[in-house]
């Protein structure tokens, strides 16, 4: 499987206060928490908000056979269903947007979000701005992944931060893919109750209560090794070479939303311990386990655990305990790597 550079949105810490660098990490104190950027606009949070459970089918789109648009819309809505996060559905201004930024990128030879005015293929500063220029709707919120790989949803599958990004809670997706770029827009719209640069933890497409998603799914088969700084910002700078990120997802609309992570382990082939680490968000940290890394880039409601090695060819089991809001939770499940 293809490692590229990813290049993900800047996430923030709290409702008032962005960070330049990318994914930060979400926090807010009146019912709603920022996942992914709004530099420019501070989100209106709502006090009840709406949303729509996962959807269950996948859209026929708009992109012809044999093109990669197709290939990714296709692999990212396929893992998207397996998780049980819902499907997304092809909006043709996002679609445009990232044509844009993907054209920018390339006559600019770099990788990122934003835009400079003034240099050649510029339309709008952020994501959000760039979809608004490309006709899309005001009232959403766009958030953005990028890549210098064709094969970008392998890459984003094999990362921290990526991975929890498109497995949030957006509804729709527009891709461009050509010339060893790969962007993808996201965008989110029912109970939206504002607009900006990023993707708010209220709205969209929620997990139901009591339920959780994970990743690797049960049965997959996924490459042992990632790279962490081909992941920018990178999730572990101390590894060169660490094993295929695990993450564990629950329902997380509100601030008051907490998982705590009381264990989380993988045993491989021969039922042998593999060595990793737990990172938790910066809400989670005081009623995990002792040992978990505060990550303030994490999405409240979400839990990582990263291999401090590759995982050698075989069949491992991931296995969660902690609480939701005090609740307990706890989850085994299995997957192989190659």
């Amino acid at each position: 499987m293809q490692q590229s550079k990813l290049a993900l949105s800047a996430l923030v810490t709290a409702m008032t206060l962005a960070l330049a660098a990318c994914g930060g990490g979400g926090g807010g104190d009146d019912g709603g928490s920022k996942q992914e950027p709004s530099t420019p606009t501070a989100p209106t949070t709502p006090q009840d908000p709406t949303s729509v459970p996962p959807t269950t089918t996948s859209a026929t789109p708009t992109y012809p056979a044999g093109d990669f648009r197709l290939a990714s819309y296709t692999e990212l809505n396929n893992y998207r269903l397996a998780m049980g996060v819902g499907a997304l559905r092809q909006d043709a201004h996002l679609d445009l947007a990232a044509s844009n930024h993907l054209d920018y990128m390339k006559a600019n030879s770099l990788l990122a979000h934003e835009e400079v005015a003034g240099k050649p293929g510029f339309t709008g500063v952020n994501p959000y701005e760039q979809a608004v220029a490309a006709g899309a709707a005001k009232a959403q919120w766009v958030s953005q992944a990028a890549s210098g790989s064709a094969f970008c949803v392998d890459s984003f599958k094999n990362s921290v931060y990526h991975l929890q990004g498109i497995t949030s809670n957006q509804e729709t997706v527009g891709i461009a893919n050509r010339d060893g770029y790969c962007v993808v827009n996201f965008g989110l719209m029912t109970g939206a109750n504002g607009s900006g640069y990023g993707l708010p933890s209220w709205g969209g497409q929620q997990l139901a209560e009591g339920s959780v998603a994970h990743s690797p799914v049960d049965g997959e088969t996924i490459s042992g090794t990632f790279t962490p700084a081909g992941e920018s910002p990178n999730p572990a700078p101390d590894l060169a070479i660490a094993g295929h990120p695990i993450m564990f997802r629950v329902p997380s609309a509100k601030v008051s939303d907490v998982l705590t992570v009381s264990s989380f382990t993988l045993v491989g082939p021969g039922g042998v311990a593999i060595p990793v680490r737990v990172l938790v968000p910066t809400n989670a940290k005081p009623g995990s386990v002792a040992s978990a890394i505060e990550d303030a880039r994490l999405y409240s409601g979400v839990a990582f655990m990263l291999p401090t090695q590759p995982l050698t060819a075989g069949t491992y089991t991931a296995t969660f305990a902690g609480a939701r809001n005090g609740v307990a939770i706890s989850k085994s499940w299995s997957f192989t790597a190659f």
